[in-house]
Order: C-alpha cells, then structure tokens, then sequence
C-alpha cells in the first residue's frame, strides 16, 4: 500500500494509516519590491541575489484508519507520539528520489462508522532534496581536463576529495584558483549554480566531487 515515510516509519506499514489526499503546496516566492515616487510601477529586486528566495512550504496528507471503534484512541495517541511536533525527513512513495524536511503538526481524530480519519501537516523548507548524494568522480592522468558538473535548481558547494599521486591538483572555477594536496575540502567559492558548471582539473591521481542536489 502506498503511503509516506516519516523518518523511518511508513504511513501504513508502521501507523496502519491508508493514504488518501496528499497536497504538496509550492513555496512562495520572496518578493522585495520598492515604491519609487513619481514613478509608474515599482523596482524589483527579487533577483538581487542571482535568483529568487522562497518562503517554506506546507504539505498536507489525509489518512483513514479502519478498524473497531474502541482501538481508535490507542491508535490516535501512537501517531501523535510519533509525528506530532517532530522534524521529520519525509519521502513520498510516488516520488521517492526525494526527500521534504520539516515539522509534522497532526489534526484532531475524527470517526464515523469505523472509520476513522486523521491529517498531517508539515511545515518543510522550501526544497526538496535528493536521497543520494550527487557524486561525480574522475581520474587524472596530467593533462587539462574539463568537468561539468550538473546542479538542480538549490545552489550547492560540494564536497572536494584529492588524492593528489605526485604534486598537488589544481582546480579552476570562475577566476578562483586552488592547488590541493590529498585531503577533503570545502570550497566557499565552488558554489554550482543550476545546470551545468565547468570545473577545470589538472594533475595527477583522482578527484571527487559530491554535493545535495535540490529542486521545487
């Protein structure tokens, strides 16, 4: 039966909660807009940071409980000590390459003739994230070699792993300029926009690059 996992509980494997409507609500958009005087309209600055800020976003999940009438406090109270106020990494069934991560609030227990009805909410950041780590690994054998390294829509600055066989590796990105011996780094300014990115790598050994992709 298909469902959503809150952390490691599934909705009906765990709680015995049969999904029914689910809304996946859209993150609104962080307008910043200045009245000018004396001029039609307003300046907007929505993009004054390279590209827009979101506010949280909410989902909503419906659930019905069968059974006898008498197990419905018992079963009320489980998913309450279980969901209710807790920060929750979240995958849906229907889309499980992905995660939300927010708080769940539960609704009030409402039955009516053995079935009992329940909903979820969750206050989540505005992204949804990948359940895998983006990896791009390469080997390099001294010569020049060009990356792309493909982003989802959130910015993200990866994980660096050298392990530099002679010398140090350099790493070219956007007028920035390193060379690094055997070690994990993280670069504040090798931060992947979405798309692609072309990172330049010369040296020896290998080269490793992993980062949280995440989209709306």
């Amino acid at each position: 039966m298909k469902g959503i996992r809150f952390g490691v509980l599934h909705s009906f494997d765990d709680l015995g909660l049969i999904l029914g409507k689910k809304e996946i609500g859209a993150p609104a958009v962080k307008e910043e807009k200045i009245d000018i005087p004396g001029a039609d309209g307003s300046l907007d600055q929505t993009d004054f940071f390279g590209e827009p800020k979101y506010e949280d976003r909410t989902l909503r999940f419906d659930f019905s409980a069968m059974g006898p009438a008498e197990e419905f406090p018992a079963a009320y109270s489980r998913v309450l000590n279980m969901l209710h106020g807790k920060k929750k990494r979240i995958i849906l069934d229907d889309d499980p390459l992905y995660f939300y991560l927010g708080r769940c609030h539960v609704s009030s227990f409402t039955s009516e003739k053995n079935v009992g009805t329940i909903s979820v909410e969750c206050d989540c950041e505005p992204y949804k994230y990948k359940t895998e780590y983006t990896v791009s690994a390469h080997v390099l054998d001294g010569t020049e070699k060009t990356i792309t390294l493909v982003n989802g829509r959130r910015r993200a600055v990866p994980e660096v792993q050298i392990y530099a066989s002679a010398g140090s590796v350099r790493i070219v990105f956007q007028g920035s300029i390193w060379d690094l011996g055997s070690g994990v780094y993280t670069l504040p300014e090798l931060e992947l926009t979405e798309g692609d990115n072309l990172v330049i790598v010369t040296g020896t050994g290998t080269v490793t690059f992993a980062w949280q992709e995440g989209d709306l």
